[in-house]
C-alpha cells in the first residue's frame, strides 16, 4: 500500500549521507518527492527510524542543500527516506526541482545556496 503524501519523480543526482554530522556514505538518488527519496546505496546496514542528513551535491561536486531525513525502509539496493523538519525555503527548492521544466538538483544556481537544516 502506498503511503506517500507527494508524487515521486525519477531524478538522478549525487549525494552524501551524514550521521551525527559526519559523512558516512555517498549515493545516487533514484527518485525524489516533496516528502522523501530513495537512494541507491547498496547493502549498507540501515536501521528503520535512523536519523540521517542528505546532502545534495551540485553538478561540480560542491556542497549543496542538506536535508534531515529518517529511514523508512531499506533493501539490498538502497534506502527509502522521509524528510524531517525541512524549511520553507528547502521545500520551495524541492518543488522547483520537481515541477519546473529544466530545474534539477544539479542546477548550480539552485543548489549553491547552501541551504541547511539542523535536525
Amino acid at each position: 500500500m502506498e503511503h506517500r503524501c507527494s508524487v515521486r519523480k525519477s531524478i538522478e543526482f549525487q549525494l552524501l549521507l551524514y550521521k551525527h554530522g559526519l559523512p558516512i556514505q555517498s549515493g545516487i538518488s533514484r527518485n525524489l518527492g516533496l516528502g522523501g527519496m530513495f537512494i541507491n546505496t547498496g547493502t549498507y546496514p540501515w536501521r528503520k527510524n535512523e536519523y540521517l542528513e542528505v546532502e545534495i551535491l551540485s553538478s561540480d561536486g560542491n556542497s549543496g542543500m542538506r536535508l534531515p531525513a529518517v529511514v523508512v525502509h531499506h533493501s539490498e539496493h538502497g534506502v527509502g527516506l522521509m524528510f524531517d523538519a525541512i524549511s520553507n525555503e528547502q521545500r520551495r527548492i524541492l518543488r522547483r526541482w520537481l515541477f519546473e521544466k529544466h530545474a534539477e538538483p544539479s542546477d548550480a544556481n539552485v543548489s549553491s545556496r547552501g541551504t541547511r537544516a539542523v535536525a
